[in-house]
Protein backbone atom coordinates (compact mmCIF):
# COMPACT_ATOMS: atom_id res chain seq x y z
CA UNK A 1 0.00 0.00 0.00
CA UNK A 2 0.99 3.26 -0.54
CA UNK A 3 -0.03 6.93 -0.51
CA UNK A 4 1.16 10.30 -0.46
CA UNK A 5 1.05 13.20 2.16
CA UNK A 6 0.91 17.07 1.62
CA UNK A 7 4.56 17.46 1.28
CA UNK A 8 3.79 21.30 3.07
CA UNK A 9 2.43 19.62 5.71
CA UNK A 10 3.85 20.71 9.52
CA UNK A 11 4.84 17.27 11.33
CA UNK A 12 5.42 18.07 14.69
CA UNK A 13 4.52 14.74 16.36
CA UNK A 14 4.33 10.97 15.21
CA UNK A 15 3.99 9.24 17.92
CA UNK A 16 4.92 5.00 18.38
CA UNK A 17 7.20 3.30 16.65
CA UNK A 18 5.80 0.84 14.23
CA UNK A 19 7.29 -2.51 12.37
CA UNK A 20 7.96 -1.88 8.24
CA UNK A 21 6.82 -5.29 7.89
CA UNK A 22 3.85 -7.41 9.96
CA UNK A 23 2.21 -10.80 9.32
CA UNK A 24 -1.28 -9.92 9.54
CA UNK A 25 -2.16 -13.78 9.73
CA UNK A 26 -0.36 -13.98 13.45
CA UNK A 27 -2.84 -13.13 15.64
CA UNK A 28 -0.52 -12.01 18.51
CA UNK A 29 -0.03 -9.04 16.82
CA UNK A 30 -3.10 -7.60 17.26
CA UNK A 31 -4.34 -6.29 20.63
CA UNK A 32 -7.44 -8.41 21.11
CA UNK A 33 -9.66 -7.38 24.66
CA UNK A 34 -13.02 -8.34 25.10
CA UNK A 35 -13.92 -7.01 21.71
CA UNK A 36 -13.57 -10.04 18.49
CA UNK A 37 -12.06 -7.42 16.53
CA UNK A 38 -7.91 -6.97 17.16
CA UNK A 39 -6.70 -3.89 16.23
CA UNK A 40 -2.78 -2.75 15.04
CA UNK A 41 -1.66 1.04 14.39
CA UNK A 42 0.82 0.91 11.65
CA UNK A 43 1.09 5.07 11.71
CA UNK A 44 0.02 7.97 14.07
CA UNK A 45 1.25 11.83 13.35
CA UNK A 46 -0.09 15.14 14.02
CA UNK A 47 0.11 17.91 11.76
CA UNK A 48 -0.45 21.94 12.83
CA UNK A 49 -3.36 24.10 10.78
CA UNK A 50 -1.86 26.96 9.84
CA UNK A 51 -3.84 30.47 8.79
CA UNK A 52 -2.65 33.02 6.22
CA UNK A 53 0.98 32.68 5.13
CA UNK A 54 3.40 34.43 6.68
CA UNK A 55 1.54 35.65 9.76
CA UNK A 56 0.99 31.19 10.22
CA UNK A 57 -1.43 31.56 12.98
CA UNK A 58 -1.91 28.24 14.44
CA UNK A 59 -5.74 27.45 13.61
CA UNK A 60 -5.95 23.85 14.96
CA UNK A 61 -4.11 20.36 14.86
CA UNK A 62 -4.77 17.33 12.70
CA UNK A 63 -4.43 14.17 13.50
CA UNK A 64 -3.82 10.81 11.19
CA UNK A 65 -3.44 7.59 12.20
CA UNK A 66 -3.68 4.49 10.14
CA UNK A 67 -5.41 1.40 11.77
CA UNK A 68 -5.08 -2.08 10.93
CA UNK A 69 -7.94 -4.69 12.60
CA UNK A 70 -8.73 -8.49 11.99
CA UNK A 71 -12.42 -9.62 12.84
CA UNK A 72 -13.18 -12.80 14.69
CA UNK A 73 -16.62 -14.76 14.35
CA UNK A 74 -17.75 -12.00 11.39
CA UNK A 75 -19.13 -12.23 8.33
CA UNK A 76 -16.39 -12.38 5.67
CA UNK A 77 -15.95 -8.49 5.03
CA UNK A 78 -15.90 -8.61 1.49
CA UNK A 79 -19.90 -9.85 1.16
CA UNK A 80 -21.17 -6.42 0.30
CA UNK A 81 -22.90 -3.99 3.79
CA UNK A 82 -20.56 -6.46 5.70
CA UNK A 83 -17.89 -4.23 6.18
CA UNK A 84 -20.24 -1.51 7.39
CA UNK A 85 -21.87 -3.62 9.77
CA UNK A 86 -18.41 -4.02 11.62
CA UNK A 87 -17.53 -0.36 11.51
CA UNK A 88 -21.46 0.96 13.28
CA UNK A 89 -21.01 -2.08 15.47
CA UNK A 90 -17.69 -1.01 16.88
CA UNK A 91 -18.74 2.90 16.81
CA UNK A 92 -21.36 1.69 18.67
CA UNK A 93 -19.40 0.23 21.57
CA UNK A 94 -16.15 2.50 21.37
CA UNK A 95 -18.51 5.24 22.28
CA UNK A 96 -20.29 3.59 25.45
CA UNK A 97 -18.29 4.87 27.63
CA UNK A 98 -19.92 8.08 29.60
CA UNK A 99 -16.68 8.54 31.72
CA UNK A 100 -15.00 9.64 28.53
CA UNK A 101 -17.38 11.09 26.34
CA UNK A 102 -20.29 13.99 26.95
CA UNK A 103 -21.39 13.80 23.40
CA UNK A 104 -21.18 12.08 20.09
CA UNK A 105 -23.09 12.39 17.14
CA UNK A 106 -22.02 9.21 15.48
CA UNK A 107 -21.68 7.73 12.05
CA UNK A 108 -22.95 10.54 9.78
CA UNK A 109 -22.35 11.07 6.13
CA UNK A 110 -22.07 7.53 6.06
CA UNK A 111 -21.74 5.97 1.77
CA UNK A 112 -19.34 3.87 -0.36
CA UNK A 113 -16.96 5.78 -2.15
CA UNK A 114 -14.31 4.32 -5.14
CA UNK A 115 -10.84 5.42 -4.79
CA UNK A 116 -8.10 4.62 -7.38
CA UNK A 117 -10.53 1.36 -8.08
CA UNK A 118 -10.69 0.86 -4.41
CA UNK A 119 -14.15 0.58 -2.23
CA UNK A 120 -14.51 2.49 0.30
CA UNK A 121 -16.47 3.04 3.24
CA UNK A 122 -16.43 6.47 4.67
CA UNK A 123 -18.37 7.93 7.68
CA UNK A 124 -17.47 10.97 9.75
CA UNK A 125 -17.96 11.40 14.35
CA UNK A 126 -18.89 14.28 15.79
CA UNK A 127 -17.31 13.84 19.28
CA UNK A 128 -17.32 15.83 22.89
CA UNK A 129 -14.66 14.62 24.65
CA UNK A 130 -14.67 15.54 28.82
CA UNK A 131 -10.86 15.35 28.86
CA UNK A 132 -10.22 17.65 25.91
CA UNK A 133 -11.62 19.40 23.06
CA UNK A 134 -14.42 19.00 20.49
CA UNK A 135 -13.34 16.72 17.64
CA UNK A 136 -14.55 15.81 14.28
CA UNK A 137 -13.11 12.65 12.66
CA UNK A 138 -13.20 11.40 9.00
CA UNK A 139 -12.90 7.87 9.02
CA UNK A 140 -12.36 6.11 5.19
CA UNK A 141 -12.40 2.16 6.28
CA UNK A 142 -11.55 -0.53 3.15
CA UNK A 143 -11.37 -4.58 3.66
CA UNK A 144 -8.11 -6.09 2.46
CA UNK A 145 -8.95 -9.60 3.51
CA UNK A 146 -12.02 -11.26 4.28
CA UNK A 147 -11.14 -11.06 7.91
CA UNK A 148 -8.96 -8.27 7.79
CA UNK A 149 -9.63 -4.18 7.11
CA UNK A 150 -7.60 -0.77 7.12
CA UNK A 151 -8.74 2.62 8.49
CA UNK A 152 -7.51 5.87 8.01
CA UNK A 153 -8.76 8.40 10.49
CA UNK A 154 -8.26 11.96 10.64
CA UNK A 155 -9.41 13.77 13.79
CA UNK A 156 -9.81 17.68 13.16
CA UNK A 157 -9.42 19.12 16.91
CA UNK A 158 -12.85 21.72 16.79
CA UNK A 159 -12.54 25.18 17.86
CA UNK A 160 -13.95 28.65 17.22
CA UNK A 161 -10.65 29.18 14.99
CA UNK A 162 -11.20 26.46 12.68
CA UNK A 163 -14.81 26.56 12.43
CA UNK A 164 -14.96 28.87 8.82
CA UNK A 165 -12.01 26.47 7.38
CA UNK A 166 -14.08 22.82 8.47
CA UNK A 167 -15.12 22.48 5.15
CA UNK A 168 -10.90 22.64 3.32
CA UNK A 169 -9.83 21.18 6.06
CA UNK A 170 -11.69 17.73 4.77
CA UNK A 171 -10.95 18.38 1.18
CA UNK A 172 -7.11 18.50 2.42
CA UNK A 173 -8.14 14.93 3.69
CA UNK A 174 -10.11 13.36 0.92
CA UNK A 175 -7.36 14.82 -1.34
CA UNK A 176 -4.29 12.94 0.49
CA UNK A 177 -6.84 9.95 0.00
CA UNK A 178 -7.46 10.15 -3.60
CA UNK A 179 -3.32 9.54 -3.44
CA UNK A 180 -3.93 5.50 -1.58
CA UNK A 181 -2.85 3.14 -3.85
CA UNK A 182 -3.38 -0.98 -2.67
CA UNK A 183 -1.96 -3.74 -4.89
CA UNK A 184 -4.60 -6.51 -4.20
CA UNK A 185 -2.26 -10.53 -4.74
CA UNK A 186 -4.40 -12.67 -6.75
CA UNK A 187 -6.05 -14.85 -4.06
CA UNK A 188 -7.74 -11.46 -2.40
CA UNK A 189 -8.72 -10.24 -5.56
CA UNK A 190 -10.50 -14.12 -6.61
CA UNK A 191 -11.90 -13.76 -2.59
CA UNK A 192 -13.31 -10.54 -3.38
CA UNK A 193 -14.87 -11.61 -6.36
CA UNK A 194 -16.37 -14.84 -5.07
CA UNK A 195 -17.77 -13.07 -2.09
CA UNK A 196 -19.35 -10.40 -4.60
CA UNK A 197 -21.77 -13.15 -5.61
CA UNK A 198 -22.56 -14.17 -2.33
CA UNK A 199 -26.01 -12.40 -0.79
CA UNK A 200 -25.42 -11.27 3.34
CA UNK A 201 -28.71 -14.44 3.43
CA UNK A 202 -27.65 -16.26 6.50
CA UNK A 203 -27.59 -19.44 5.31
CA UNK A 204 -25.60 -18.57 2.46
CA UNK A 205 -23.62 -16.31 5.03
CA UNK A 206 -22.53 -19.50 6.91
CA UNK A 207 -21.52 -21.49 3.56
CA UNK A 208 -18.71 -18.73 3.21
CA UNK A 209 -15.90 -20.80 5.31
CA UNK A 210 -13.84 -18.98 8.18
CA UNK A 211 -9.97 -17.67 6.55
CA UNK A 212 -7.69 -20.94 6.69
CA UNK A 213 -5.61 -19.73 3.38
CA UNK A 214 -3.43 -21.76 1.76
CA UNK A 215 -0.15 -19.61 1.35
CA UNK A 216 1.95 -21.87 -0.90
CA UNK A 217 2.93 -19.70 -4.05
CA UNK A 218 0.20 -20.74 -7.15
CA UNK A 219 -2.09 -22.29 -4.68
CA UNK A 220 -5.69 -21.41 -4.27
CA UNK A 221 -7.25 -20.50 -1.11
CA UNK A 222 -9.35 -22.25 1.28
CA UNK A 223 -12.30 -22.12 -0.43
CA UNK A 224 -10.88 -23.08 -3.89
CA UNK A 225 -9.80 -26.97 -1.43
CA UNK A 226 -13.36 -26.61 -0.33
CA UNK A 227 -15.28 -26.42 -3.65
CA UNK A 228 -12.55 -29.15 -5.46
CA UNK A 229 -13.49 -31.54 -2.56
CA UNK A 230 -17.07 -31.11 -2.71
CA UNK A 231 -17.01 -31.47 -6.48
CA UNK A 232 -14.91 -34.77 -6.15
CA UNK A 233 -17.44 -35.87 -3.19
CA UNK A 234 -20.21 -35.33 -5.52
CA UNK A 235 -18.69 -37.14 -8.43
CA UNK A 236 -18.19 -40.58 -6.59
CA UNK A 237 -21.95 -40.33 -5.50
CA UNK A 238 -23.21 -40.00 -8.91
CA UNK A 239 -20.56 -43.05 -10.00
CA UNK A 240 -22.13 -45.34 -6.91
Amino acid sequence: MTMVLHPLAARWREEGQFQSQLNIFDDDAFGFEASDIGYRPCYESTWDIKGTPLIGKELSDLDFRLILAKCNNKDNLFISGSLLDIVKSESLQLFNDDKYYLNVTALKEVEDTAINGLNFTFHTNEVEYKTRGDSIEYIWTISITEKHFLQFIFSLTENDKIQPHISSVKDYCTSIMQTVQIDFPDWVKREKAIAASVSKDINQGVAMEPLIWKREAETGSYLDFKREASEKAKQTEEQN
